[in-house]
C-alpha cells in the first residue's frame, strides 16, 4: 500500500465533499482526484483519470446508486465503488452490494469510519457499517464483509 490510491468523491451536496475530501486528505497515501456534482461530471473525469475507488452517494438525483455502480463497474472493472447512505438498513446494503459496490457506509460515520472502509476494500474485502446501537436485525452474511472492530479479523 506505498502506492497513492487515488479516489474520486461523488454527491451533490458541495458541502458534505468538501468534509469527506478534508478527512481523506489527512490519511497517509490518499489521493483525491477530482470531485463531481452530478453524473455527467463523474462519468468526464472517470474518463480524464480513473481513480481506484469511487465514493458514490447513493442518491444522487441524476444518478440511482445502484444504476450508477453498475455503469461504473462495468466500464471500469478496475475502480472499486464505496457507497455513501443515509439511512443503514438492510435493503441499502442488498441494493449496494448486488450492484457491485465494494462497500457500504452510511454518511453520519463518516468521519469516524472511512478509513477502515478504504482500507478494507484497499484490502480485497468488502465493507459493511458498523451496526448501530441496539439495532437487532441481523447483518448480510458476506463471507469478506468487514466492519468496526472486524476490519481484517476472521469473524468466525
Amino acid at each position: 500500500m506505498d502506492r497513492p490510491y487515488y479516489i474520486l468523491l461523488a454527491d451533490d451536496h458541495a458541502g458534505f465533499r468538501r468534509e469527506v475530501r478534508k478527512v481523506l486528505e489527512e490519511m497517509p497515501g490518499v489521493k483525491v482526484t477530482g470531485e463531481a456534482g452530478n453524473r455527467r461530471e463523474l462519468f468526464a473525469l472517470l474518463r480524464q483519470s480513473p481513480p481506484k475507488l469511487v465514493i458514490l452517494d447513493m442518491s444522487m438525483p441524476d444518478l440511482q446508486a445502484g444504476k450508477g455502480t453498475q455503469l461504473i463497474t462495468r466500464r471500469y472493472p478496475e475502480i472499486k465503488v464505496l457507497l455513501m447512505v443515509m439511512d443503514q438498513g438492510n435493503e441499502y446494503l442488498i441494493h449496494g452490494l448486488a450492484a457491485g459496490a465494494a462497500g457500504v457506509l452510511p454518511k453520519q460515520y463518516v468521519a469516524g469510519q472511512i478509513a477502515r472502509a478504504i482500507t478494507a476494500i484497499r484490502q480485497g474485502k468488502i465493507y459493511l457499517p458498523p451496526q448501530a446501537p441496539g439495532e437487532n436485525s441481523p447483518r448480510i452474511a458476506a463471507p469478506t464483509a468487514t466492519g468496526p472492530g472486524r476490519c481484517g479479523r476472521d469473524n468466525g
